[in-house]
């Protein structure tokens, strides 16, 4: 799959960092509550280096969400105060999805944003979730033609207990979120642990920050980086702090 493939010396160059996980839109879920947190937000981002956001509000079966017109709309409103604001972020459109059984119809629907409008979706699930459930659910929405990308792939118990496990997600296709705040180790060392070896094995695909305000769950990535760049090849660094996101941003 594409979002395998290796620079060559983009580490090096790399002067962009996308975060394509981000509950920054305003009063479409849990995240930012008003457009005063989203700017705060959105200048800590340009602050931490980080030039281009994917907006991901939650999407969840049976409840009250932002539809992709909605989301939409916000995310030109947030866009046009940004650059008035000279706030240099760019931003792009998705959803956080929390898996549901009917979720590819609802996709061929367009009832539910893709990320940036394409084949790419951002998939989360409960964290009580077992492996066989997890893995078959993304084979079936990798099955219709949509590449499924597993949200903050550290918070699952059943990964955890076994990294190989998301090696063979991978292997099947599947792309591998990882948040900026579990590869820095403030999450416990459980997940540290974890992440290193998603890192040291190439098992990891993106980075999100997975903010929801400007003060405990922010767009923070510089600690992040710096580890990438410690313990990783500048070519996967690159990869993971922009590089293969370009790929779904260039997309359009």
């Amino acid at each position: 799959m594409w979002w395998k493939k290796k620079g060559t010396d983009a580490g090096r160059k790399r002067k962009k960092t996308a975060d394509i996980h981000c509950h920054i839109l305003p009063g479409l879920d849990d995240g930012a509550e008003s457009l005063e947190e989203t700017l705060r937000m959105l200048r800590m981002a340009a602050d931490e280096g980080i030039t281009d956001v994917i907006a991901t509000p939650h999407y969840k079966e049976g409840r009250r969400c932002a539809g992709p017109d909605q989301v939409r709309k916000t995310m030109k409103e947030v866009q046009e105060e940004a650059n008035r604001q000279q706030i240099p972020v760019s931003l792009y459109f998705g959803h956080e999805i929390l898996y549901f059984s009917d979720l590819e119809e609802r996709l061929k629907e367009k009832q539910i944003c893709t990320l940036n409008d394409t084949s790419c979706v951002l998939i989360e699930f409960m964290p009580t979730e077992s492996f066989s459930y997890i893995r078959n659910a993304l084979d079936q929405v990798a099955g219709t033609g949509y590449l499924p990308i597993l949200a903050h792939a550290e918070r699952y118990p059943c990964l955890l207990k076994d990294w190989k496990r998301a090696g063979q997600l991978h292997k099947m296709g599947i792309g591998i979120q990882l948040n900026a705040s579990g590869i820095v180790g403030s999450m416990g060392s459980g997940i540290r642990t974890f992440t290193r070896r998603m890192l040291s094995e190439h098992l990891a695909d993106y980075i999100g920050t997975d903010a929801h305000d400007s003060r405990r769950r922010v767009p923070a990535v510089k600690q992040c980086a710096a580890v990438l760049e410690r313990l990783c090849s500048s070519e996967y660094a690159d990869a993971l702090l922009y590089g293969n996101a370009a790929k779904i941003l260039d997309q359009t």
